[in-house]
């Protein structure tokens, strides 16, 4: 996953993914639509800075502040040149930075499961080749190098031992006699 392919694509899905988000917030909540060229570089800086960051998997914890920040740079990055319409206030009110904290997180979580998944696809289609090789007995050593999972989940904690009282008594002794 650190190999120079897999993190262009990475960053190529970062950079669609955020700059997607952004615009259509920004025109749903009634901004002027960018031009080709201004949403092009905004691809492009967000690429650049998804391909730095990208050398590893990150999860929701560490995708969240960065969708966060890649949701506010691009609004005011779109607001830049942008002549707002008579009596349109854009760009101000707890709304408008409510949607779009909820479409960063929205965001955050879908690109982390989204990595996720991939990574295990590709850990699938490694092994699954491996296997042909073995199989057909090309000759070849085929070496894999098995990947460190990180459980994300606590261990359970120990439940306590239950103590009941049992009687081993049996019945009085003036019902047998």
């Amino acid at each position: 996953m650190r190999e120079t392919p897999f993190r262009l694509l990475r960053a190529a899905v970062f950079a669609a993914v955020s700059a997607s988000a952004s615009l259509l917030l920004h025109l749903w909540s009634g901004g002027h639509a960018p031009g080709p060229l201004q949403f092009a570089a905004a691809v492009a800086l967000l690429f650049a800075a998804a391909y730095g960051i990208g050398g590893r998997q990150r999860g929701f914890l560490a995708l969240a502040p960065l969708c966060l920040a890649a949701q506010f740079g691009l609004h005011e990055f779109f607001e830049i040149g942008a002549v707002a319409a008579v009596g349109h206030a854009h760009g101000a009110g707890l709304s408008m930075w409510l949607v779009h904290i909820a479409a960063a997180l929205a965001q955050a979580s879908w690109l982390a499961r989204g990595d996720a998944a991939f990574a295990k696809l590709l850990d699938a289609l490694t092994l699954f080749f491996a296997s042909v090789i073995r199989v057909l007995g090309a000759g070849a050593l085929v070496v894999i190098r098995p990947r460190r999972f990180v459980l994300r989940t606590q261990t359970p904690r120990p439940v306590p031992a239950v103590r009941t009282q049992i009687s081993h008594r049996g019945p009085p002794r003036f019902a047998v006699s």
